[in-house]
């Protein structure tokens, strides 16, 4: 087993990868062997349940060439009646309905057979569907929050998932390492979000929902014409009209958003340092001379800044990591060679220069004194919750490799989100004492994990009746009673209203033109709305599956705030319910 990782490219390649797949496999044969789930008849019931979907799929094509040959010949009958009345006698019409009704007769009578055997087929594979799921119900049911820690832990024993975000580990995130509250502004909603601990320091891998106002250009066109008087090639005098269309735009406020993945992680070493850094492209071209020179260039622009004393900027012998990591913002030039020490800027260069094992330099690393923050752009388009329900599958051959490939897949994304982390020595050498289970408010569920609950109910659920645009959820814990929080959610969204500019424009006709363009005006809107929350305990990452709860009274809770019992939501350990009259 690895204990510390200061090789995190090497690590990986070398025994993570293999471990957490071997891991990941074995959990899964054991929530297998632990379902009591028959594989053979599963694999059975699919193999006869794609027979019925292919049988299926070719009734539905049987259906459709006799619906189309019934119309054809419809069609030529229908044709037929016309071309008599217009030149023949009427009586030519019985002569075509012996000839045309006897096969329109025959392909009713076929399309209505086939229509009678499709249904009864889909009735079959249907039937046969609800067998195969209910084949696998009893794995469905094995499938919880915390699956995705457990398997980190398994892997990387010094990564501690909690189950989840506390009042305690976010003021520890404050109080001990300085996290700024206003880094969850008005503008960004938490998705979801792990938190835990990285060698006894506590970090959080968050996804957010992230808003900014853009702009959006909007188009409008008119139409007009004149007349012209010219001298033709004989010498007459004619009038000619001439058409254009004017074509105008306005460029007005829109509001846009999207979705940002990072993780933020605690540490007091060299707590006086805050620097930053963007991918350089620099670090994916390959050796060749033009290639070399462009970073030859970058590195005799970091010796300039280097001699400016002013600047309080010193060059690192080692000039290519001060080249491709970048970092040359930075304030404290002996903490910072304290972190990045020789075995770090080259493992770091490791992680930059990588094109096969990880995802190379697609992070930014932004370090104010000691919170660090990195986002790397490979985890955008990953989901990270490891929701039960991703995981819910009739085949039981599906259900294996889907859930292999997604942990298999989220640990790399992981592992690489934090590999520029965990090249840092130094960081893996101070742990953090703090008691952040110190009081029963520290237990409680943080504002970040009520923004993922109130996004996983669904934001059109909270956002205002005249919202047209996205909602983002922000939230509120009210008051407490009976071991319960009602929280309150504001969702901001914007309504549209319909505006028109007009655009003067100058015309072949040698006049200008007011072009209509319409454009939509964004107004802000707001919708209050409450939910009511409630943990359960103890709130350990090893404690039972999701598909209990340690509180016996929990229905008598929920009841007494008017809550049917139906519609709580048990996720994350956290029970929670929209209040009535939402």
């Amino acid at each position: 087993m690895i204990e510390d990782i200061h090789e995190p490219v090497e690590n990986y390649k070398s025994f993570f990868r293999d471990a957490h797949a071997h891991n990941t496999s074995g959990f899964f044969e054991d929530l297998v062997n632990k379902s009591g789930v028959d594989e053979t008849a599963n694999i059975q019931t699919v193999k006869e349940l794609r027979t019925l979907e292919q049988k299926v799929t070719n009734e539905n094509s049987h259906s459709r060439n006799w619906r189309i040959l019934r119309g054809v010949t419809i069609a030529l009958f229908v044709i037929g009646i016309c071309v008599i009345l217009n030149q023949y006698s009427k009586w030519w019409i019985i002569g075509l309905a012996l000839v045309l009704g006897l096969p329109i007769y025959k392909l009713n009578k076929i399309v209505h057979e086939v229509k009678i055997r499709l249904s009864q087929l889909e009735i079959h594979r249907d039937d046969k569907r609800a067998e195969a799921w209910q084949q696998m119900s009893s794995l469905n049911r094995l499938y919880d929050w915390d699956i995705v820690g457990k398997l980190v832990r398994q892997t990387v024993p010094r990564i501690e998932l909690d189950a989840y975000f506390t009042n305690g580990r976010l003021a520890e995130l404050h109080d001990t390492f300085g996290f700024d509250d206003q880094f969850n502004h008005n503008q960004r909603s938490i998705i979801f979000s792990h938190s835990g601990v990285l060698n006894g320091n506590p970090f959080v891998m968050a996804r957010t929902l992230e808003h900014w106002m853009g702009e959006k250009t909007y188009n409008g066109s008119l139409n007009i014409s004149w007349t012209e008087s010219k001298i033709d090639s004989k010498g007459n005098r004619t009038t000619v009209t001439r058409h254009q269309t004017l074509h105008a735009s306005v460029t007005k406020p829109f509001p846009s958003y999207g979705h940002r993945t990072f993780i933020i992680y605690g540490n007091e070493a060299a707590p006086d340092l805050s620097f930053s850094r963007q991918p350089s492209n620099l670090s994916k071209l390959d050796n060749g001379f033009i290639n070399n020179m462009r970073k030859k260039r970058a590195e005799k622009a970091l010796e300039k800044k280097s001699r400016d004393l002013k600047d309080g900027f010193t060059l690192m012998s080692n000039r290519e990591f001060d080249t491709l990591f970048g970092a040359s913002d930075r304030d404290h030039e002996v903490q910072f060679r304290l972190l990045f020490t020789p075995l770090a800027q080259q493992e770091m260069l490791n992680i930059l220069k990588d094109k096969e094992i990880g995802y190379g330099d697609d992070f930014v690393f932004v370090k104010q004194q000691m919170v660090n923050m990195v986002e790397p752009d490979h985890m955008t388009a990953i989901d990270i919750s490891g929701n039960p329900e991703l995981f819910h599958a009739y085949e039981l051959t599906h259900a294996r490799k889907f859930f292999n490939e997604y942990h298999n897949n989220l640990f790399r994304s992981f592992y690489f989100g934090i590999a520029p982390i965990l090249t840092i020595p130094l960081y893996q050498q101070h742990r953090s004492n703090s008691d952040i289970y110190k009081d029963v408010y520290a237990s409680k569920s943080c504002f970040w994990e009520h923004e993922a609950i109130a996004n996983y109910f669904g934001e059109k659920i909270f956002q205002h009746p005249q919202c047209i645009t996205n909602s983002i959820l922000k939230t509120q814990a009210m008051t407490e009673s009976d071991c319960t929080q009602t929280i309150c959610v504001t969702a901001s969204g914007y309504r549209g209203e319909d505006r028109a500019d007009y655009v003067s424009v100058r015309g072949g006709d040698g006049y200008n033109h007011k072009v209509r363009v319409n454009w939509v005006e964004y107004l802000d809107v707001q919708r209050e709305s409450n939910m009511v929350v409630k943990e359960k305990t103890p709130i350990q990452l090893d404690t039972t599956s999701s598909d209990n709860t340690d509180d016996e009274n929990w229905q008598e809770l929920f009841k007494n705030r008017g809550i049917d019992t139906k519609n709580v939501l048990l996720r994350r350990s956290i029970m929670s319910a929209l209040l009535p009259n939402q």
